[in-house]
C-alpha cells in the first residue's frame, strides 16, 4: 500500500492538491470523542505547517481519514499515520489530484449508527476494490458511501444524482430542525442517525447533526438537521455543494433570523453550486431583509409563511412541496427571490 499513496502524492500539480482517503480499524475502546480530541491536538501542530487539511470520521469501530494538500505535506502526514498505534489495517480507498474541497485545517465527525463493524467493513471492501480497479469515485462520494448504513435506502442510491436528494434544515432558534428529523423518523419508521461534528481547537465548536433517509419513490431524500454553529465547520461546507435546498426555520426575531442567514451566506461564499434557500416562518418574519442578504450572497430565496400552530409536521408540510429538484438544478437561471405563498 505504501507505494500507492507515495506515487499518487508525487504526481499532483501545483494548481491542484493531493487527495487521499483511507479506512482503518480502531484499536482503542475508551470514550471516542476524547480520543478524537487528542488526535486533533497532535495533528494540528503538524498539519497546519504542512498546509494539509484533514477530515476524520469514526463510525462502527472504524476510522476514515480524508486528506488534501501539497504532495509533500500529504506524503509526510501519511507517513505519520502509518506509524500510529491507535488503528490497524490501513486500506487506501482514494488517491487523486484535484481542487481542494476541505476549507479548514481540521474537521472531525463521530457517527452513531445501528450497525456492526462487519457491516462497515463490507463497504470498505467494495470501495477498496473499486480503487484498485481504477474506478473509485471522488473523495466526497467515498465519505458519503462509507457513512451511510447498509440498511438505509440511501446506501444504494448515493452515487445516482437524480435519485438522491440532500436537504439541510437549520433553525434560527431552539431545536426545531432536530424535532423535524425525529418526527420524520417516527412517521416513516426510519432510523435517525446521530452525529457530532467538530473543527479545529480555534473554532471552539462541537455540534450535533442528525439525519434520516426517506425513500419517497421518485427520489431518496436525506433530511439533515444541522445546528447553527455547524455552518462554520469545514466538513459542513465541504458537502454544501451537494445539497439541493437549505430550509431555514425562522423565529420572527429579525436579529436571530439575520444571523442565521449571514452564517449560511458565509458558508456558501466559495461554492460554484449553491443550494436553494427556503425560509419558513410566521407572517411577521422579515422575508424582504433576508432576501436582500441572500441576493448579496448569490442565493435563490423562497419564502413561505405558516399560519396557526407550528410543530414539526407543520414545518414539513409547508416545506415538502417546495423541494423541487428541477428548481434546484436550474437555480442559476432563477430570480434571486421567489415567493412560495
Amino acid at each position: 500500500m505504501t507505494s500507492e499513496w507515495q506515487d499518487s502524492a508525487a504526481t499532483a500539480s501545483d494548481m491542484e492538491v493531493g487527495r487521499l482517503m483511507y479506512a482503518s480499524q480502531s484499536n482503542f475502546t475508551g470514550p471516542v470523542f476524547q480520543e478524537m480530541q487528542r488526535i486533533r491536538e497532535h495533528a494540528l501542530q503538524r498539519n497546519v505547517a504542512d498546509e494539509v487539511h484533514v477530515a476524520l470520521l469514526h463510525q462502527s469501530g472504524w476510522f476514515v481519514e480524508w486528506m488534501e494538500g501539497p504532495p509533500a505535506g500529504v506524503h509526510a502526514l501519511m507517513g505519520r499515520v502509518a506509524r500510529d498505534t491507535r488503528h490497524r489495517g490501513l486500506r487506501l480507498l482514494h488517491s487523486s489530484r484535484g481542487p481542494r474541497r476541505l476549507t479548514q485545517p481540521w474537521s472531525m465527525a463521530i457517527v452513531q449508527a445501528l450497525e456492526l463493524p462487519a457491516d462497515f467493513a463490507r463497504r470498505v471492501a467494495t470501495l477498496r476494490e473499486e480503487h484498485q480497479q481504477g474506478r473509485a469515485p471522488g473523495p466526497a462520494t467515498v465519505w458519503r458511501r462509507l457513512s451511510t448504513p447498509l440498511t438505509h435506502p440511501g446506501a444504494a442510491e448515493q452515487a445516482v444524482s437524480d435519485r438522491f436528494q440532500r436537504v439541510m434544515v437549520c433553525a434560527a432558534k431552539g431545536e426545531a430542525s432536530f424535532d423535524m428529523v425525529r418526527w420524520l423518523g417516527r412517521t416513516h419508521k426510519a432510523e435517525v442517525v446521530h452525529r457530532r461534528f467538530a473543527g479545529s481547537r480555534a473554532d471552539g465548536l462541537d455540534v450535533a447533526t442528525d439525519y434520516v433517509d426517506l425513500d419517497i419513490g421518485a427520489v431518496v431524500r436525506r433530511v439533515i438537521a444541522m445546528a447553527r454553529n455547524g455552518l462554520h465547520l469545514g466538513l459542513t461546507q465541504a458537502f454544501l455543494p451537494d445539497y439541493s435546498h437549505v430550509i431555514l426555520l425562522l423565529s420572527g426575531d429579525s436579529t436571530r433570523d439575520g444571523d442565521l442567514m449571514q452564517r449560511l451566506v458565509a458558508a456558501c461564499a466559495r461554492l460554484v453550486h449553491r443550494p436553494v434557500v427556503l425560509g419558513l416562518g410566521l407572517p411577521f418574519c422579515d422575508h424582504a431583509a433576508l432576501q436582500k442578504m441572500a441576493h448579496r450572497g448569490g442565493l435563490v430565496y423562497l419564502d413561505c409563511d405558516l399560519a396557526g400552530h407550528i410543530d414539526a409536521q407543520a414545518w414539513w408540510d409547508a416545506a415538502e412541496p417546495l423541494l423541487d429538484l428541477s428548481l434546484a438544478a436550474n437555480s442559476d437561471w432563477l430570480p434571486l427571490s421567489v415567493s412560495a405563498r
